[in-house]
């Protein structure tokens, strides 16, 4: 029974237990604090660093560093099994063991988008490199080279010239066919790359330079051209492209990304502009193109079962626009696949459901900042969804009370006659771009929420991919943001400086005439 919570909640209790012990250092020493510099002294041993493994690392690496703790079926990808040496941040020669200071760096400052923590704020430095020494111990020193490592040359600055050779390059060797043509991980191969557990693997998304999981500089975009990713598909490019070329790809990579060498700036308000004529209905409608974006984080709906873990959308980026009857927003965000929900062949080939993506407002303002629970509502505050179906490019709309033990979500879809949301969305490239359009203001005021320009309104998103099995309460979703109708700027703003200026011109002219007048008068 034991072995089973642990397996079913093994990822929720880790994060609980590591939270509870993490702050716990007074029979250890406070742990060192960054801005003040690292702290260097102290024990560095085998022993030690088991210590450290066995109450950091083993719920999810496992207890001979596998990979296979109780917690590692809650992470994509799962934690790294050291027992193969394959290792894939490092300095090195593909097919070469990583220098103590690669496995310090990913020890120490993490793996973004994935279950790897930095540890630098929580842990000793001389634990890390504790911790270091005792995962070598893993490795199988007989099977793989001792560390080469790479050479860096010369840096190629990331003029328009090379980032042009970089865009030849990509299609020339091969990028394209597991990156797609854009660099959102959707090429013709990519469905079928498998690691080297025999596991699929989802080429990086290189418009998410984000994400990049050891940095995002043309520098580290560099490094992974000429080492590449051991126990992966991705090679190692340092027998076939020289030190220009390798910085011209490593340039053209970094200039897909829609944030280069930063993280995302995430907003709160999507502010929606008036326009003049109908709103666009299409999200090929070119007034898109001129509008602000925004973007917002999902994260994987872990709350109630059934939880995902693993979610493939992470973002959503919105625009919006509105004229005195009508609202429209369009979202746009990224998946490697297109999916249409096809039935299971066996345990080989998985249950396939629709692409999906809503958005969600309180049925009815409450007072002051108060909202219903994000996912969904709850049982005194309904939540009105507007869904749109990538397979029937179709909108349906339904009401929703939150959730019930035993019984799940308390949906209540609307009559189709009753649907305010009408919708058109396209696929390219790995993007889907979807347009919710509607009235301002529609009859069912009890369970359509009424909106106006100038006022706040809550709303938030949640996305399905159907590939990776999500649907119902399998998806990613946001917290609560808002929506904003911008109020026009008034035309007073012309009239007033207008007039205040005659009235000044009129004043000066009456002083300078009665002054000529008054000199006029004395002669």
């Amino acid at each position: 029974m034991l072995k089973r919570a642990i397996t079913k909640y093994g990822c929720t209790l880790f994060l609980i237990v590591g939270a509870m012990v993490a702050p716990v250092r007074a029979e250890e020493g406070a742990a060192p604090d960054p801005k003040k510099g690292k702290e260097t002294k102290g024990e560095v041993s085998v022993e030690l660093g088991k210590t450290v493994y066995t109450k950091r690392c083993w719920g999810c690496h496992g207890e001979t560093g596998a990979g296979d703790g109780p917690a590692a079926d809650r992470f994509k990808p799962r934690p790294r099994d050291f027992t193969k040496g394959l290792f894939k941040y490092k300095t090195t020669k593909h097919g070469s063991l990583p220098t103590d200071d690669d496995l310090i760096k990913v020890v120490s400052k993490g793996l973004p988008g994935t279950g790897m923590p930095a540890w630098e704020t929580l842990i000793k430095e001389n634990e890390i490199r504790s911790v270091v020494q005792y995962i070598k111990t893993f490795i199988p020193q007989s099977d793989v080279a001792s560390p080469q490592p790479i050479t860096i040359g010369a840096e190629v600055k990331p003029t328009k010239e090379s980032i042009e050779k970089g865009k030849d390059l990509f299609n020339k060797v091969g990028c394209i066919m597991c990156h797609g043509a854009e660099g959102r991980g959707n090429g013709p191969l990519a469905p079928t790359l498998k690691d080297s557990w025999g596991r699929p693997v989802q080429p990086r998304n290189l418009t998410k330079g984000f994400t990049f999981r050891s940095g995002n500089e043309p520098k580290d975009v560099y490094t992974r051209i000429n080492t590449g990713l051991m126990g992966t598909p991705m090679p190692a490019f340092d027998k076939t492209l020289d030190n220009e070329k390798s910085w011209d790809l490593a340039n053209y990579v970094n200039s897909l990304s829609q944030y280069p060498g930063r993280k995302p700036e995430w907003d709160i308000a999507v502010v929606a502009k008036p326009i003049s004529g109908d709103v666009a209905d299409s999200p090929e409608d070119p007034r898109w193109e001129g509008l602000q974006r925004y973007s917002f984080p999902l994260v994987g709906q872990v709350t109630i079962d059934p939880r995902m873990f693993t979610p493939t959308v992470d973002m959503v980026t919105v625009k919006g626009m509105y004229n005195e009857k009508e609202f429209a927003l369009l979202l746009i965000w990224d998946d490697p696949t297109k999916s249409a929900a096809t039935p299971a062949a066996g345990d080989a080939v998985p249950e396939i459901f629709d692409d999906a993506i809503a958005i969600q407002f309180p049925t009815r303002m409450m007072e002051g900042t108060k909202k219903p629970y994000f996912i969904m509502g709850d049982l005194n505050n309904p939540v009105y969804v507007a869904r749109w179906n990538g397979a029937t490019d179709k909108i349906d709309e339904f009401n929703a009370n939150g959730t019930e033990v035993r019984v799940g979500l308390r949906i209540k879809p609307q009559e189709e006659a009753h649907w305010q949301f009408k919708g058109k969305g396209t696929y390219t490239n790995g993007q889907y771009r979807a347009v919710f359009k509607r009235s301002l203001v529609t009859e069912d005021k009890e369970n359509d929420l009424q909106i106006e320009a100038g006022k706040f309104y809550p709303i938030a998103f949640t996305a399905w991919d159907g590939s990776n099995g999500e649907h119902d309460a399998k998806r990613s979703l946001s917290a609560w943001y808002s929506v904003l109708l911008e109020v026009p700027p008034s035309k007073d703003r012309f009239i007033y400086p207008t007039l205040f200026l005659i009235v000044v011109v009129g004043i000066e002219w009456w002083i300078t005439r009665s002054y000529r007048n008054g000199n006029g008068k004395q002669k």
